[in-house]
């Protein structure tokens, strides 16, 4: 005669003891994996912000994330291009300086490597700007590049200079050495001369409010002020 066997009793009491034995262990287990599968996704939300609220000029994407100062959800987003040789990027980065503070909330600042192949010094500048960044400071050696330009540039060692800058923000100086050299750095410029190609640039600084070309030049303060009034009368 085929057929199931029915589990003994004893069997049987045996058996749901040592499901309840296991029971506290099986729970542990899933609690840790679902808290370890939100801190993976916490943490790749922190490497991937969201983009601006402001629209940015077409072409190609650049480097990822890019670097973004001022606040994501901005309404008008400033997209500027960028070479820290540059005498007239020189003399625009204090009238951003002033539209950040005037705007506040309202603006968002983003920065495009885009090192000219005249400027000498150029690309080592860029290079140890992204290096910084490595770092978490990228803007903070954005701002010692153009404030303490004529110092770096007429050193007799540019690259010891741009060491000193690092050196005074804090960092660690031998990654910082080693990041400057590294595939990283030369990948995100690269992304950032992709850009630069798609959107035909041609010179520095070249400046986008909400994707389109500011063209005055020089670019003034007013003249900066008019494009972003502009685009926030369009928001309306």
């Amino acid at each position: 005669m085929t057929g199931t066997h029915p589990i003994a009793p004893a069997r049987l009491v045996k058996m749901q003891a040592g499901l309840k034995h296991y029971l506290p262990y099986a729970i542990i287990v899933a609690v840790f994996l679902i808290a370890t599968g939100a801190g993976v996704e916490l943490y790749q939300n922190r490497e991937q912000p969201p983009a601006p609220t402001g629209k940015l000029a077409f072409g190609k994407t650049g480097a990822e994330p890019p670097h973004i100062r001022g606040s994501l959800k901005a309404p008008v987003a400033l997209e500027e291009f960028g070479d820290f040789e540059c005498l007239p990027c020189s003399l625009l980065y204090p009238i951003l300086k002033k539209a950040e503070a005037d705007y506040g909330d309202r603006l968002s600042v983003t920065f495009r490597e885009y090192p000219l192949s005249k400027h000498s010094h150029a690309l080592e500048a860029a290079r140890a700007a992204e290096a910084a960044g490595l770092q978490g400071r990228f803007w903070e050696m954005h701002d010692s590049l153009y404030e303490e330009r004529l110092v770096w540039l007429k050193a007799t060692d540019t690259r010891a200079a741009l060491i000193s800058c690092a050196a005074k923000l804090g960092l660690d100086i031998e990654r910082f050495k080693k990041d400057m050299e590294s595939d990283q750095v030369s990948e995100r410029i690269a992304a950032d001369q992709e850009r630069v190609r798609s959107l035909e640039l041609d010179r520095t600084p070249s400046v986008f409010i909400n994707g389109d070309r500011i063209t005055a030049r020089p670019i003034t303060t007013e003249a900066l002020h008019a494009a972003i009034d502009a685009a926030l009368r369009n928001q309306k």
